[in-house]
């Protein structure tokens, strides 16, 4: 997956899960179009921005950002905002 098809199917996602080797990841928009993540089974890793580019941009993992991951993620879960 590359850059453009993650941002494609992020700013098209409700709520999406997402695993990085053996990490899992959800995102979830809300009703003011805020995306927020977190790791599974850590809440202290939410996070909210504002758009997607912020999102893959600023959130770390293992303190690089979200971006340095994208030949590694793994779609699991998917739900479309016009299927939610």
């Amino acid at each position: 997956m590359n850059r453009k098809e993650l941002i494609g199917k992020m700013e098209q996602a409700y709520r999406m899960v997402i695993a990085i080797g053996d990490r899992m990841f959800r995102t979830v928009r809300d009703e003011d179009d805020w995306l927020t993540i977190t790791e599974r089974n850590r809440l202290e890793s939410e996070k909210h921005y504002s758009d997607t580019n912020q999102l893959i941009s600023r959130y770390r993992i293992d303190g690089k950002p979200l971006r340095d991951y994208i030949g590694a993620i793994t779609i699991v879960k998917y739900t479309a905002l016009l299927d939610a």
